[in-house]
């Protein structure tokens, strides 16, 4: 099954790109060093606001980052969908 990369590791590519330690990246975004550290390795989720933090600081879009985020949680859930126990509903009979 194919996987995902957590979107903190383009991230984190691009900050090294600009030559930027993480504390100095934080501090343009506007958060915490810790805040940072934990997404760009994967310890966290992109949220809504660090998305457009992103946007603002490194580029592409808010809705790019987010939907990164969200393939890659996607992609974790059905590596381990076995775990989900659900029954299929069907229409009641009248």
């Amino acid at each position: 099954m194919k996987t995902s990369t957590h979107p903190g590791k383009l991230v984190k590519n691009e900050i090294e790109e600009l030559g930027l330690s993480v504390a100095e990246a934080a501090s343009a975004l506007g958060v915490t060093r810790q805040q940072l550290y934990n997404v760009i390795n994967g310890k966290s989720a992109v949220t809504v606001e660090m998305s457009v933090r992103l946007e603002k600081g490194i580029g592409s879009t808010a809705d790019t980052w987010l939907r990164m985020q969200a393939a890659y949680d996607l992609a974790q859930l059905r590596n381990s969908k076995a775990k989900i126990v659900v029954k299929r509903m069907t229409r009641k009979a009248a």
